[in-house]
Order: C-alpha cells, then structure tokens, then sequence
C-alpha cells in the first residue's frame, strides 16, 4: 500500500536504479549514511522511502531463504522417513523365519508349551528340524 506522491516513488525507484547492482544490507547502509548528511526535506522522504523500500526486498529476500530451508527440511525429512520405511522391509525380510507344519506323534513340551500328541503346529525350520530328528512330529505336505 503506497501513499506516496508519484513523483516521490519515481524519484525514489530512479534512485534505487542506481544502487541495482548492490547488496540490499550494502544499500541500505548507504541510504543511512546519505539521511544523516542530507538537509533537503523532499531528498530526505526520497531516501526514507528508499529505505523503506530496501527493508521491504530485504524481508522478502529472508522470507524466501527461510522457506528454501523449510522445503529443503522437508526433503530431507520425507527422504529420512522412505530409508526407515526401507530399512524397516529389508529387516522384516531378513529376520522372516520360514514356518513349517508339522503334526506332532506324542505329546511334547516345546518352547514352555504343551502340545497333545496329533495336534498340527506351525514351527520355525529350526524347531521342525528338531523334532522330526526326535521323532516326536511329522511335516504335513
């Protein structure tokens, strides 16, 4: 919202042409050092409106920083979150034991549990193994 004359923004955006080529912060030190020796009342609104102006490009400038830190946070963040998801499959697959079925041919304490002789269980390769050499199950096909 400007509420400047137009003769006063054209000499104000005239006057910033000038400086085009510059760093805003260098700027806007020059446009303090030429307030603080300036006399002339118009020159002085010209170079607060120029200043003003400078802040403004200035606060955009960090605005669009900070949300190029955000997006980039983000990124990351997303990038972390897919190499857990990952990570999380491959450990899921490696650490999946292949079950077999068997049937048991007397009854047997396995792991701390009872199981009646005839009763069918799923059991890790290991197990199976075990019990088929003690001769206490059978695999199911």
């Amino acid at each position: 919202m400007e509420t400047l004359a137009p003769s006063i923004l054209e000499i104000r955006n005239s006057f910033l042409e000038k400086f085009k080529n510059e760093k805003l912060d260098v700027i806007s030190k020059k446009l303090t050092e030429l307030f603080d020796v300036e006399k002339d009342p118009v020159k002085k609104i010209v170079l607060l409106a120029s200043r003003v102006e400078t802040i403004r490009k200035r606060i955009d400038q960090i605005n669009q920083d900070e949300n190029k830190t955000k997006i980039l946070q983000q990124r990351s963040n997303e990038e972390k979150v897919v190499q857990a998801e990952i990570d999380t499959e491959e450990n899921e697959i490696n650490n999946s034991e292949t079950w077999i079925r068997v049937i048991m041919k007397e009854s047997s304490e396995i792991n701390g549990v009872r199981f009646p002789e005839g009763i069918q269980i799923d059991v890790t390769e290991d197990d199976s193994k075990k019990l088929i050499e003690s001769g206490k199950a059978a695999i199911i096909s």
